[in-house]
């Protein structure tokens, strides 16, 4: 009885050429201008490889995001505080120092106005990545960091949105001692 299934097997190449591709068209002609078959030449492949990995256009779009953006992992040394603080930091270090960083903003700001594309984020892209930052704000929360009635969601905001704020509209991202001063208001209000 055969172990594989029927046809040829994906290729880990193919697949590393067709994110690549993905993400030089997105920095080339941004969201709205991509499309499957300008990924597939200039991955190298042919339509039907796109298609048999990714359905659509937005699919297509969220795994090679998904690919290459590390999810966050939930710092644990014991100080609930000192860990929140530092997933944060690793947040904003992400997004002055990753290539895909822009691509990523651009893609979330296109599901502002498609939202398949972003029931698609959210699913795949932002729900994986957000369970080290409820761990890690459950356990602050624990530690009497946080406030009850407090959400996780408005805890997410205030320490995150400052700098993609900062990142976005001033065009800079905080540097260490800010990104410090905007996470102790933060904090405070938070308590």
């Amino acid at each position: 009885m055969p172990t594989s299934s029927p046809g040829r097997p994906r290729s880990a190449a193919a697949e590393r050429a067709i994110v690549d591709a993905v993400l030089a068209e997105l920095e080339a002609v941004g969201y709205q201008g991509l499309t499957i078959e300008s990924v597939a030449r200039r991955a190298g492949v042919g339509r039907p490889t796109v298609y048999r990995r990714w359905p659509d256009r937005d699919a297509l779009v969220v795994g090679a995001l998904t690919a290459t953006v590390p999810p966050l992992t939930a710092p644990s040394t014991g100080d609930p505080v000192a860990d929140l603080r530092a997933l944060v930091t690793r947040f904003v270090d992400g997004i002055a120092r990753s290539p895909a960083a822009r691509t990523v903003l651009a893609v979330h700001a296109a599901g502002a106005h498609r939202p398949e594309l972003r029931a698609a984020l959210h699913e795949h892209y932002l729900a994986p990545r957000a369970d080290a930052l409820a761990e890690t704000i459950e356990r602050a929360r624990g530690a009497g960091a946080i406030r009850a009635g407090v959400t996780e969601e408005q805890v997410r905001d205030l320490l995150i949105g400052p700098a993609v704020y900062r990142w976005l509209v001033v065009g800079e991202v905080p540097d260490p001692t800010e990104l410090d001063g905007l996470l102790d208001l933060a904090l405070t209000a938070l308590s």
